[in-house]
């Protein structure tokens, strides 16, 4: 029977064991990956943030726009099935699931918001 080693890959010119903690190439792939996945939760938890400012944004008389793209006037919002009406530009009412709101464009009046247009014209040369 021959005897093959198996495990000389393992083994450097010197003879010795490997030990991948001491192995460079290594290391900085796991510095990537661990690099990687603190970029991702950080991402994600950033669109969390913003998913949930527009459904609490989307108030009655808030301008959305909806994640097909659609862009209307919220008209009624109801809260225990988790939908509202949208109001478009040619008079037409449709229901939404409150998810599909992507953003607000044009809070409700009367409501602070930081999605909306600036209320100054910052052309204008009023220097108050």
């Amino acid at each position: 029977m021959i005897d093959l080693p198996v495990m000389t890959f393992l083994a450097d010119e010197t003879g010795e064991d490997f030990n991948p903690l001491t192995d460079p190439l290594l290391l900085v792939m796991f510095g990537l990956i661990a690099l990687f996945m603190i970029f991702t939760l950080r991402r994600g938890r950033k669109m969390r943030e913003a998913q949930r400012d527009a459904h609490s944004g989307a108030v009655v008389g808030a301008e959305v726009i909806t994640a097909g793209g659609l862009v209307g006037t919220v008209v009624h919002r109801d809260e225990e099935r988790q939908r509202i009406t949208l109001e478009f530009s040619t008079g037409d009412r449709a229901d939404f699931l409150l998810g599909a709101v992507q953003q607000v464009t044009e809070p409700a009046p009367g409501q602070p918001g930081t999605h909306g247009p600036e209320t100054t014209d910052p052309t204008s040369g009023d220097k108050n």
